[in-house]
């Protein structure tokens, strides 16, 4: 009988502990998703006529593989990294970075006609521009930075340009929702210097008939 009640007990406390358990699990850190944007407002900064009608293929965007992850990195010391697993992206990284650039040169070059990699190989091009990401992080309550080298082609695949490029923002806040949109502004900046040179070059330099 003792043996019994023993037993019964010993089987009350592991349910009572699973429960607890279970209600500690529940009740862990939600993950958060976020997206970059286009810049509000960017129609102001247009820098070509409408009737213009530049046809722009963007891509292959590339990422250092440590960057192009779910999880946001974020700079925690001059070598150290955070990887939170609770602050995601909700796109691959490199995917976000070649829409917002898509959205935003469709803006600034005021044309409809922009096309992300890769796009169906009878798609006429005036301009192909390829853009290599070496850095693109930021310090949460720090600086973020955005660091790229983007080559212009022309129709014929000619190599017409190539820059290399660098940004440095603060966001006004220390949480993730500041950082990625201080990010998004760096994008800006970044299809804001590429949209200039592409309306630098002489008129009729891989434009599609």
């Amino acid at each position: 009988m003792a043996a019994n009640c023993f037993s019964r007990s010993r089987i009350l406390f592991l349910l009572t502990a699973l429960v607890l358990l279970g209600g500690c699990l529940g009740r862990s850190q939600a993950t958060r998703f976020y997206l970059l944007h286009a810049t509000p407002g960017l129609e102001t900064a247009a820098m070509a006529p409408a009737s213009e009608n530049l046809r722009i293929g963007i891509g292959p965007v590339t990422l250092p593989d440590y960057l192009d992850r779910p999880q946001i990195v974020t700079r925690i010391s001059e070598s150290g990294l955070l990887i939170d697993e609770f602050n995601q992206w909700g796109e691959h990284l490199t995917s976000s970075t070649s829409r917002v650039l898509a959205e935003n040169l469709s803006t600034l070059l005021s044309t409809e006609y922009i096309f992300t990699f890769p796009w169906p190989g009878s798609t006429p091009i005036d301009y192909q521009v390829k853009v290599d990401v070496t850095d693109f992080k930021g310090a949460l309550g720090g600086s973020a930075a955005l660091a790229a080298q983007y080559t212009i082609l022309d129709e014929k695949k000619e190599i017409i340009g190539i820059n290399s490029v660098a940004f440095n923002r603060t966001p006004g806040n220390p949480g993730y929702e500041a950082l990625v949109s201080c990010m998004s502004r760096m994008l800006e900046d970044l299809s804001g210097d590429i949209a200039a040179k592409i309306m630098a070059l002489p008129k009729g330099n891989g434009k599609a008939e």
